[in-house]
């Protein structure tokens, strides 16, 4: 587990390496048992906002640990695009271990992006 300092300065060390990183960083996602460190890696992932993780973030989105499925969720909604409220629309389905977390679940993805509220959600471009 990183300590707040370190994880500042790692974070911030690697927005700054150059994106090609990506496949790396998914893939320490994809085996990384550490819940701290699954969550940071993600965070770093949308972070960069290359528009290609959005189906990786649409897969995190399911994953089964909520603070990781709620920083997919950041990240897509941080996108705000067509492709990335697909990703959300998507996950509306999913069911998770009880009821009352498969709707707590739901009025997560409508608070991050007023699907189901009678709104429109804000898009940029793809």
């Amino acid at each position: 587990m990183l300590c707040r300092g370190k994880a500042d300065n790692a974070f911030h060390g690697l927005l700054e390496i150059d994106p090609d990183i990506l496949p790396e960083l998914v893939g320490t996602y994809q085996v990384q048992p550490d819940l701290d460190e699954c969550e940071f890696v993600i965070e770093v992932i949308w972070q960069y906002r290359g528009r290609s993780i959005i189906p990786f973030l649409g897969e995190a989105l399911m994953d089964p640990e909520e603070r990781v499925w709620k920083q997919a969720l950041d990240g897509l909604v941080a996108f705000a695009t067509p492709a990335a409220l697909d990703a959300l629309r998507s996950a509306r389905t999913r069911k998770l271990q009880t009821e009352r977390k498969t709707e707590e679940f739901r009025e997560w993805l409508e608070e991050g992006t007023g699907v189901g509220r009678g709104r429109a959600p804000r898009l940029t471009r793809d």
